[in-house]
């Protein structure tokens, strides 16, 4: 039987006529493959958000255990660490970029200081008439209130170069100004022409109330496409002793009373705490502190100064309960863009000419005049 006499049958059977019947079996098949890729989407979607919620069991070369995804992450952010003080850190990618604020350290708003716990490294020297200030560098988690943020000096703008910093301050010195006009190592972020990156808090009164934040800094820095983070650590460091030495006070006369530094050594954390003016300064507990001693000049009626930071000097680290005697140098010649920052460090070496290891935390540096005096017992 030939397929055209099969049709007539057909068609004489049930009536139905051989295009209609084309039509229909267009439309099932057509509706069969749009329900195919229909019915694929929603179990692509279901697999991909039960992996999402249930990652898929890997397993990890360098041990032979399995991991999935998410603990591979966090195993990650834990072993992370700090270049600026050696200690682990929980910043985010991106967030490596060292952030330099200079910090008003006058006594009567030492109470309203902000952010000084988070921060890796802080140097802290003379401004003028007796009154120390601070500059804080931070590389870490994020710091809601850093502050009161005051003037910038010469002596700032260099140790910020060092780190190829992101540099805030209100304002500074002639000199200071100057030397950030033709400064390319650092990123200069100035209250009196940026108004966003600073503000004001007005529970307190001007001058004492200008304050930032990691974000803010950050913020401005993507704005800019600005990024140089250390690329490798700081300082050589290493980890704490198991046993501790006997300093356990350092004393550090800067000036008037209000301004006495001292630190006290606990030997169960090796940590040291901080005292100021006779106080507890916010519970302050670095790792190290270094004391540079630098030559001082006064240059002028109101009492601005130039310190010394090039050349070489004395030095004493402490930690661990130990005063390590030495010597810190700086290379004067390094102040082109095109050198490494690690070539720009100011480096503290021990009397056999070996850089002097730090344990991972915070660090102070204080930067003190030559004839003050420094006891340690």
């Amino acid at each position: 039987m030939d397929l055209k006499n099969l049709s007539q049958r057909f068609r004489q059977r049930f009536h139905v006529d051989p295009w209609f019947l084309g039509a229909v079996l267009t439309i099932a098949a057509v509706t069969f493959i749009v329900s195919d890729l229909a019915i694929g989407a929603v179990v692509r979607n279901r697999l991909r958000t039960q992996m999402e919620i249930q990652p898929l069991e890997e397993r990890g070369v360098y041990d032979g255990d399995t991991h999935n995804l998410k603990e591979d992450l966090a195993l990650l952010s834990e072993n992370r660490t700090s270049n600026l003080n050696g200690a682990k850190t929980a910043a985010s990618a991106g967030t490596e970029q060292t952030l330099a604020v200079v910090i008003e350290n006058y006594t009567p708003i030492r109470g309203q200081q902000a952010g000084l716990e988070s921060a890796s490294l802080v140097y802290e020297t003379l401004a003028e008439g007796g009154i120390t200030r601070l500059l804080a560098l931070f590389d870490g988690a994020p710091v809601e209130k850093i502050g009161p943020v005051r003037s910038a000096r010469p002596y700032f703008v260099t140790w910020a170069s060092e780190y190829r910093a992101a540099f805030t301050h209100v304002g500074g010195s002639n000199e200071a100004l100057g030397d950030l006009k033709n400064n390319f190592r650092i990123f200069n972020i100035d209250e009196f022409s940026d108004f966003i990156t600073i503000w004001r808090d007005k529970q307190y009164l001007a001058p004492h109330n200008a304050f930032t934040s990691t974000e803010k800094i950050h913020q401005r820095l993507e704005k800019a496409n600005y990024s140089e983070p250390l690329a490798s650590p700081r300082f050589p460091f290493k980890e704490m002793d198991t046993t501790s030495g006997t300093i356990n006070t350092i004393t550090i006369d800067f000036s008037l009373s209000p301004y006495a530094v001292k630190y006290v050594y606990d030997p169960a954390t090796h940590l040291y705490s901080r005292f100021n003016g006779g106080k507890s300064h916010h519970d302050l507990k670095p790792a190290n502190v270094l004391v540079q001693f630098v030559d001082m000049e006064v240059l002028d009626d109101a009492g601005r100064l130039r310190l010394q930071t090039h050349g070489t000097g004395k030095a004493i680290v402490f930690r661990d309960g130990q005063a390590i005697e030495g010597t810190w140098e700086k290379d004067s010649s390094i102040n082109s863009d095109d050198q490494p920052a690690s070539s720009s460090w100011t480096k503290f070496f021990d009397t056999d000419g070996k850089e002097i290891p730090l344990n991972r935390g915070q660090t102070w540096i204080e930067v003190v005049p030559n004839g003050r005096t420094v006891n340690y017992f």
